[in-house]
């Protein structure tokens, strides 16, 4: 039966409290060293002096934030495996990255990534939409990351969510505003590593506790979780093999292409081939964390495979799962708790101070220095300092409006990831594909993209929940005659059917992981077709630096080649 609520001890609260201390004093150190934050290259582009291990960590540690951690493993527990086949579809997206989008935003040197918009459309309009959806993106996004460890800790301390939501803001707007970039990176390293530790940790204790991987593996099966091939073309499915490989794809395509905080660590780079080998090392990485998380979400399925604590209500959400287990394995070993709550808030951290670092750059670049062009750089540093504390205020006041949404945090985080990145990927993809595009319509995919998430929030789709029981909480005597099978929630169990959806609620009923891929069709389509309709640039007056290099290549060679009569 699941126990009661444990308390953090001694060793557990040191554990913690060092792992914030560190990331402090890590700001305090980069604000010191070489005359400090003095200069906007400092403290946006970390000198443009990095080499490709720490932005490798850095860039991972920033989009496998503590939404991830938490809500990965309570998908597996929930939903089944199929999950974890998503790791094959990701990791195309930093492939993408590293290879064509990243060497033409280093050539261009750009502080802001909505600067290429501006150069290539000729239009302030379009880099202040794309500027604009970036923040709201990243703002929002910021408080699902901070609202992620602070369900997790009031679940098995006597901390209150707020005490939580505030600490972390608090510390990391400090470290950000004080160190710049380079504090950003650095704390990510030892945050990344930290991460690595507290799962590793968790699932070891895990594996051992419920048998060994064989018997775990076995109680996931029984419980009807495991499921790898589900290789249906209903896009209303939840989790298909198609969607966890094409519609992952468009939804990690954003961060890993476009998104603001890549290209800031991609050009901070100290060198073109430092950047590209930082997105390429996150490959294995991606697929390492994933690996983790699922693995981890196995055997806590194994652990309340009789007794499920969200039917007891011992717990009150989903989120709060992982940390629940935690303290219910790893109570009696002082330190570790603290080491997996730490891990927690490392993914937190780490995400938020490069949202806080990434939204003042845009702000100042987009919205401010056209404007104050005149002040000096050491002035524009202090207001982009102010902007980043700005910011910190915004994400802990946001964090407690996340509590109200449905979902575990890696549904929301995703689901935000999809609706909001997609028209930005779509932008992007018609100026440096298509030397005939204009963008005027091309925001058609963000209002088709929002509309599906506003529908599937307001119309939940059907719920395609694994079964779980209660049944074997007061178990006595041999365990081993008792089967999963035998109970009411599991031989009564049956999926729903997707008929059942009609008229509108068939579009709002659709896999979140497809709405990406939609906003991203859209955008790119409507783009592309009207500017063949209403006479668009010609290809002759495009800057041959803002087009993809596989694209320029592609162009050059169809010019060369003669045409037959």
């Amino acid at each position: 039966m699941p126990t009661s609520l444990r308390s953090f001890s001694a060793a557990d609260y040191v554990v913690f409290s060092a792992t914030l201390l560190v990331s402090a004093a890590i700001g305090v150190f980069y604000a010191c060293k070489g005359g400090g934050q003095n200069s906007t290259k400092k403290f946006l582009m970390a000198g443009n002096d990095m080499k490709c291990l720490p932005l490798s960590l850095s860039v991972l540690a920033t989009f496998f934030s503590a939404s991830t951690l938490l809500g990965t493993p309570a998908e597996i527990y929930q939903y089944g495996t199929m999950y974890w086949i998503c790791s094959f579809g990701a990791v195309l997206a930093p492939l993408t990255g590293a290879l064509l989008f990243g060497p033409m935003f280093f050539k261009l040197k750009v502080v802001s990534v909505f600067q290429y918009l501006q150069l290539r459309f000729r239009s302030r309009a379009v880099r202040l939409f794309g500027a604009f959806i970036f923040l709201l993106r990243t703002s929002v996004g910021m408080g699902i990351v901070l609202f992620g460890p602070s369900t997790a800790l009031s679940a098995v301390t006597e901390f209150p969510e707020w005490a939580v939501i505030v600490t972390v803001g608090v510390v990391c707007t400090f470290y950000t505003t004080i160190g710049g970039m380079k504090a950003v990176i650095w704390t990510d390293v030892f945050q990344t590593l930290v991460m690595l530790a507290g799962m590793c940790a968790v699932i070891i204790q895990g594996f051992l506790v419920d048998g060994g991987a064989a018997q775990v593996w076995q109680d996931n099966y029984d419980g009807r979780r495991v499921e790898f091939f589900n290789f249906s073309f209903d896009p209303r499915v939840r989790h298909t093999f198609w969607s966890l490989l094409i519609g992952i794809f468009f939804v990690w395509l954003p961060p890993y292409t476009v998104d603001q905080q890549m290209v800031q660590r991609f050009s901070s780079a100290r060198s073109l081939t430092d950047a590209k080998i930082a997105i390429l090392m996150n490959i294995p990485g991606m697929f390492l964390m994933i690996s983790l998380c699922s693995l981890t979400g196995l055997a806590l399925f194994a652990h309340y495979s009789r007794c499920d604590p969200l039917k007891l209500k011992v717990i009150a959400n989903p989120n709060q799962l992982l940390p629940y287990y935690v303290m219910d394995i790893l109570g009696g070993y002082h330190g570790l708790s603290g080491l997996f709550i730490s891990s927690l808030f490392s993914g937190a951290l780490s995400s938020v101070s490069s949202m806080l670092n990434s939204l003042a750059a845009v702000t100042w670049e987009d919205f401010l220095k056209p404007s104050f062009s005149e002040i000096s750089d050491s002035r524009a540093t202090r207001i982009t300092k102010v902007l980043a504390v700005a910011y910190g205020c915004v994400g802990v006041g946001l964090a407690f409006l996340v509590k109200e949404l449905g979902g575990t945090v890696l549904q929301a985080s995703l689901t935000l990831n999809g609706a909001t990145g997609a028209p930005l990927v779509g932008l992007f993809i018609l100026g440096s594909c298509f030397t005939s595009a204009n963008w005027q319509w091309s925001n058609l995919g963000s209002r088709v993209s929002l509309w599906l998430s506003i529908g599937a929030y307001t119309s939940p789709p059907l719920s395609f929940k694994l079964p779980t029981t209660t049944a074997g909480c007061n178990l006595t005597g041999n365990a081993s005659q008792f089967t999963l099978a035998q109970t009411s929630d599991y031989a009564n169990f049956s999926f729903p059917s997707t008929d059942q959806l009609v008229g509108i609620d068939n579009f709002y009923g659709l896999s979140y992981l497809w709405f990406s891929a939609i906003g991203v069709i859209t955008c790119v389509g409507s783009g592309w077709l009207i500017s063949l309709l209403s006479g668009a640039t010609k290809s002759e007056d495009i800057d041959v630096s803002l087009q993809l290099q596989l694209f320029k290549q592609l162009r050059h060679t169809s010019s060369c080649c003669p045409t037959t009569s």
